[in-house]
């Protein structure tokens, strides 16, 4: 169950990265128990994947943690982030967990390794809970809503039937153990279906008991596009019909990290997100053979994205940003920049960008995000006074 980087903990706005790498996505588990149609590392033409270890071994791990050590030291780091994703984290099982976390953060201290954690929840247990606690970690979870509209696109592999019932059920039996899976719980990642409604979205995720959601539009590019794709219309629709939910809702909303970023961004706050056009030097994906890349995302692009070329044993962990030209990749095209709304999205998350030749496009969902931004940038000027609009006299 892949998620993209640095979900399974929401950063508030405060919490913005730095363009130094602090954090990387460790491949721990390269196989899944769910087949999401939407998928990025299996359903939308890569196939690496099936040349990699199916778990991260000891000996990946440790020189993983020498390279995390030496990189900070480095750069005089005393914290560094490792994000544990897959496939599915949890089939790692919690014996060969708890090693590759004893062995991260015997190796780098006293750099404090901050681990997280991005799971779809079918084998989270009490267990598992307490050991997030004993570990000190936070884990996110994927869930894509109400059965209705999550088993269309989220199945157990082979079999294909719908597990959304079967991962609210597991939600509710951990609940009414105690309270520990609300406090571990960084926050929920749903993946945009355009067929639903975005303010019913909203509302439901509140009515869960779930206080720290984010929405994903689903990933595509301008040659491989999303599963369906008639367009950016329907993602229009639905960002515009979730943020005036949420906006109604005012002081009792939910927390929707995409909605946060972007009005912060447009009230002058720097925005680091990846998905909203953030310095992907601040990040790297380890794979469980140790191969180092930029984002696993931008496998969908395939060439050399698709390619392993950096590796932990052969390189330091922040060489993607210099292998891959990363600051001239990263850059904006010129109409990004002449949009008035730029400063909201930043241009749109990298991969959404590709042309089959280059980033240096508009996202694939420019309309929609540009939609979204006038919607809030109405809102703001709707209720912030109007001399605060007006320049003021020298």
């Amino acid at each position: 169950m892949p998620g993209r980087p640095s979900r399974a903990e929401h950063p508030s706005p405060e919490q913005a990265r730095p363009a130094g790498l602090e954090w990387i996505v460790l491949k721990i588990a390269q196989r899944c128990n769910l087949d999401c149609d939407y998928c990025y590392v299996y359903n939308r033409g890569d196939t690496s994947w099936l040349t990699r270890p199916t778990y991260i071994s000891d000996r990946v791990t440790r020189q993983l943690a020498e390279r995390i050590a030496a990189h900070c030291g480095a750069r005089g780091l005393t914290e560094f982030v490792v994000e544990l994703h897959g496939g599915e984290p949890l089939l790692l099982g919690r014996a060969r967990m708890q090693r590759l976390i004893d062995t991260l953060r015997g190796i780098c201290a006293p750099v404090r390794i901050r681990i997280m954690l991005q799971t779809n929840g079918l084998l989270l247990t009490g267990a598992w809970l307490d050991f997030f606690a004993r570990n000190g970690m936070t884990f996110g979870l994927s869930l894509d809503g109400p059965p209705e509209i999550a088993d269309r696109h989220r199945v157990l592999r082979g079999s294909h039937e719908g597990t959304t019932e079967r991962l609210l059920d597991t939600v509710a039996a951990l609940r009414a153990q105690g309270p520990l899976f609300d406090e571990l719980l960084g926050g929920v990642l749903c993946v945009v279906d355009p067929a639903a409604h975005g303010g019913e979205m909203v509302r439901w995720f509140a009515d869960q008991g779930f206080p720290d959601i984010d929405f994903l539009l689903p990933d595509g590019n301008h040659v491989n596009p999303p599963q369906g794709w008639t367009g950016p219309e329907p993602y229009r629709r639905f960002l515009l019909e979730a943020f005036d939910a949420w906006y109604g809702e005012g002081p009792r909303a939910a927390r929707v990290r995409l909605f946060e970023l972007m009005m912060m961004s447009l009230l002058g706050r720097e925005n680091t997100l990846d998905a909203l056009g953030g310095d992907l030097k601040g990040l790297c994906v380890v794979e469980s053979d140790g191969s180092i890349g930029i984002s696993d995302v931008l496998r969908i692009c395939l060439g050399p994205y698709a390619h392993d070329s950096l590796n932990v044993f052969d390189h330091p962990l922040d060489a993607h940003a210099g292998h891959y030209r990363l600051d001239e990749l990263q850059r904006p095209c010129a109409t990004c920049l002449a949009c008035p709304h730029f400063t909201s999205c930043q241009g749109g998350y990298l991969p959404h960008r590709f042309d089959g030749t280059s980033f240096s496009n508009p996202s694939l969902y420019c309309e929609a995000l540009y939609a979204l931004s006038a919607r809030m940038t109405e809102a703001l000027e709707a209720d912030l006074p109007a001399a605060a609009w007006q320049p003021r006299a020298a």
